[in-house]
């Protein structure tokens, strides 16, 4: 009986995984996202609108999703969401072919589909895992969350080997995997039932620690909770817990600026090419307008555009499972707090700023902010979900993160529409880094007082 729910439960959580690996497509949004806007003539807010619509979807249907999740879990809503997805990004295939009518809105309703399937879905996942797993859950969410993070460089990496700049195609193809094995994935995800007392695993250093525990859990405003002593903070009682506006207000910024970054990267990309002594931007001095890039610059720009969405990928699924590794080993041997994890996430997207931003005017080293950002960024995702688990509890953790995760969608919003309107206000005479520093001002004022909350 042991095995069988110990199978049944390995069964479960790589079911987890699978779907947690597509529901991170809205990050390879800079793959397309250009040859979009040129196909259907969206101006930079426009495309950032459609962009960040599909981050509305994952993050501000989180409270929702999060209370079917933990009310009512069931198979049916991953199952759904993988119907949902297919459907939103079959559309937007559609429109861009010409199939479908050219409309600003609804390509923005199309990937509001995909972000609403991928909130779903996800969460779901992260659901079951909570049920499931009881040890060692900064691994467990660490590995989900990385594998999330590691959509956008499985699809970019796609992009790059198979489709070189056929975007039509390539969209069929995100919602025909998108939308197939998240359906597969759901038929093997359950939450399985267990005793108490088989599942604790308490390693011997946390035996032997119980005084000094209990010591840091004094001197700590918000402590690392016990496993049989969970706080029970639920859905509408966050906004009367300090704690939890204050890691909300970090969540914001932090994700904003994360956001801000990760979404901008093919027009940061496009503008630097356009401007490099090889490829000069060039100028129609009857209209003072840029001149259209040649097949072979579009090519270019796309390999590049390719290139930083696989690297903030990777560098954001690393610092996902690392930081639930570094964290579970850092609270059980040395009583670190997490929280120094998301205090880390912060330094490491303000560098990247301040890089992007100030520092770095060509193509040869925009990987360095990459870098920054996507390890930034990872960790945030990386350590959030724990840290809101142990200080708000597991009876509605799903709800819980969903209500968290929205204060990130509500920085991105914020500081995407801020990159487009500044964008769109300097493209007809900039070139290169003038395009978009004034944005960066912003997003690393963001991050600085990220650090001081």
């Amino acid at each position: 009986m042991k095995s069988i729910k110990l199978s049944r439960k390995t069964l479960s959580f790589i079911s987890a995984l699978l779907i947690s690996s597509l529901c991170g497509t809205q990050y390879a949004f800079s793959v397309y996202s250009t040859s979009v806007a040129e196909r259907l003539g969206f101006s930079s807010v426009q495309i950032n609108t459609i962009g960040s619509s599909a981050n509305y979807g994952l993050f501000f249907f989180g409270p929702f999703f999060g209370y079917i999740v933990d009310t009512y879990p069931s198979r049916i809503i991953p199952m759904l969401a993988s119907i949902t997805i297919f459907t939103g990004y079959f559309c937007l295939a559609m429109t861009y072919q010409g199939y479908f009518p050219n409309s600003f809105l609804l390509c923005v309703f199309y990937l509001l589909l995909t972000g609403i399937a991928s909130c779903a879905a996800h969460l779901s996942s992260m659901g079951t895992i909570s049920a499931n797993i009881k040890s060692y859950r900064g691994i467990a969410f660490g590995a989900s969350m990385a594998l999330f993070g590691l959509t956008a460089f499985i699809f970019s990496q796609i992009n790059s080997l198979f489709f070189r700049g056929d975007t039509y195609h390539f969209l069929l193809f995100t919602a025909i995997t998108t939308g197939v094995f998240i359906f597969i994935g759901s038929i093997f995800l359950v939450r399985v039932p267990q005793e108490e007392s088989h599942e604790e695993i308490t390693s011997p250093n946390e035996e032997n620690s119980s005084t000094s525990s209990a010591s840091l859990n004094n001197e700590e405003r918000t402590p690392l909770l016990s496993r049989h002593e969970e706080s029970d903070v639920r859905g509408r009682e966050l906004f009367q817990n300090i704690d939890a506006m204050i890691l909300g207000l970090t969540l914001l910024l932090i994700g904003g600026v994360g956001l801000m970054y990760m979404n901008n990267v093919g027009a940061i990309v496009k503008s630097l090419y356009l401007s490099t002594s090889t490829h000069p931007l060039l100028i129609d001095e009857e209209y003072f307008s840029p001149s259209l890039p040649s097949d072979h610059d579009l090519n270019k720009i796309q390999e590049y555009q390719n290139f930083h969405v696989t690297l903030l990928s990777l560098f954001s699924c690393s610092g996902r499972i690392s930081v639930g590794l570094m964290s579970d080993l850092s609270k059980n041997m040395y009583n670190v707090r997490r929280l120094w994890f998301l205090l880390a996430a912060s330094l490491y997207i303000l560098i990247g700023q301040i890089l992007a931003g100030f520092m770095i005017k060509d193509l040869n080293h925009l990987w360095i902010s990459s870098t920054f950002i996507g390890f930034g960024y990872g960790h945030l995702f990386g350590i959030s979900p724990t840290i809101t688990n142990e200080w708000f509890g597991k009876i509605q953790f799903v709800l819980n993160w969903g209500i968290m995760a929205c204060f990130i969608s509500f920085g991105g919003q914020l500081f995407n529409l801020f990159f487009g309107y500044n964008f769109d206000k300097h493209k007809n005479d900039c070139s290169g880094l003038s395009c978009y520093n004034t944005a960066f001002y912003v997003s690393t004022i963001g991050s600085m007082i990220s650090l001081c909350v």
